[in-house]
């Protein structure tokens, strides 16, 4: 099951990854952001998606160490 978990997080956190230039844009069109927020918030989402990049590789290293 942490192998499930972990392929998640990781395909989760990848796709956000990939995806925060576009959503900055939308977001940005929608509200009237000065600079220092967009990058303030750009910023967030980066770090949210290396987090679950890294709770995913972690969890795909425990499973790993549990099936040796």
């Amino acid at each position: 099951m942490k192998k499930v978990w972990g392929i998640a997080l990781l395909l989760m956190g990848a796709a956000m990854f990939f995806t925060i230039p576009s959503k900055a844009r939308q977001i940005q069109e929608i509200r009237e952001l000065s600079g220092g927020t967009l990058l303030m918030m750009k910023f967030c989402f980066y770090i949210i998606s290396i987090l679950l990049m890294g709770g995913g590789v972690q969890k795909l290293k425990g499973s790993h160490k549990e099936d040796s």
